[in-house]
């Protein structure tokens, strides 16, 4: 979804597609920091965190998160 509001927004550039490409990614990653992440932790506890210490959040190597965050 991010890719294709940064491509729609690249193909139409005018500030609405912009703003638009902007508020999607600002929504996404606030789902997936305070919905989904946290219920994951929940659900598998110990083993998420191991997970998410070595991955990425959208990609790989890119905005894992640190031990020290997890707790």
């Amino acid at each position: 979804m991010i890719f294709t509001a940064v491509g729609f927004a690249a193909m139409v550039p005018n500030i609405i597609a912009v703003v638009a490409a902007i508020c999607l990614v600002v929504a996404i990653e606030l789902q997936v920091r305070f919905v989904e992440e946290p219920h994951l932790r929940r659900l598998h506890g110990r083993v998420f965190d191991d997970y998410a210490a070595s991955v990425g959040r959208f990609a790989p190597y890119f905005g894992r998160m640190n031990r020290e965050v997890l707790g």
